[in-house]
């Protein structure tokens, strides 16, 4: 039993400097989507309609169906993950967390900056807004899975190099990120669009003017 768990505990033991590099791959995703945006916002930004007014009161004139919203998320957040699983169970597990950590971060990196450069200080807090509270749950379950591809990569040596697929240990191992990915999902699905439909008042014309 004991070696069960250490071996358990061992899954999510990423190899050393894994949360250094991870957090720089992420960084550099940001701040690429960033330069990116700053460097064409005539074009991008100015001239765009990229969520622009529009877009914002039209979203918040949507009536949000719960149940589909729960789906999509699913959707959105399960789809990535298996990736990750399946290029680990390939042997290309730290080349997938890269590219999956680079491109969040650029996601991040272009729609903050886009509030920003339209909105100033409410497009910061409407991006915070957008990501919260499912954040809270959704980003330490990407992160332990970023983590576990990275050290399953790095394990698969010896007789587990031939596996195609994980052994029990390391699959009970994304127990608590496929737990992690579903309360997020639902945070997402049902509490962050109140959040969200109230900020977006922020944005309707004549709210500043009472």
């Amino acid at each position: 039993m004991q070696d069960h768990e250490r071996r358990l505990a061992g899954s999510f033991r990423p190899s050393s400097g894994f949360g250094r590099r991870a957090f720089v791959i992420f960084l550099a995703g940001f701040f690429g989507g960033m330069a990116l945006i700053f460097a064409g916002q005539e074009g991008l930004v100015r001239d765009g309609s990229f969520l622009g007014h529009v877009s914002l009161e039209g979203i918040s004139a949507l009536e949000i169906d719960r149940q589909g919203l729960l789906l999509y998320s699913l959707k959105q957040r399960l789809f990535p993950a298996c990736l990750l699983v399946l290029a680990a169970a390939a042997g290309a597990g730290s080349a997938a967390a890269c590219l999956f950590l680079l491109w969040s971060g650029f996601g991040a990196g272009v729609l903050l900056s886009v509030l920003s450069l339209r909105y100033g200080i409410r497009g910061v807090v409407l991006f915070a807004g957008g990501i919260l509270p499912q954040a809270l749950l959704l980003v330490p379950a990407f992160w332990l899975l970023c983590g576990w591809c990275a050290t399953h990569a790095g394990r698969r040596t010896g007789r587990a190099a031939g596996r195609l697929f994980p052994a029990p240990a390391d699959a009970g191992a994304l127990l608590p990120v496929l737990m992690f990915l579903l309360g997020g999902c639902v945070l997402e699905s049902y509490v962050n669009p109140l959040i969200l439909h109230r900020l977006l008042l922020l944005f309707v014309p004549g709210f500043w003017s009472g």
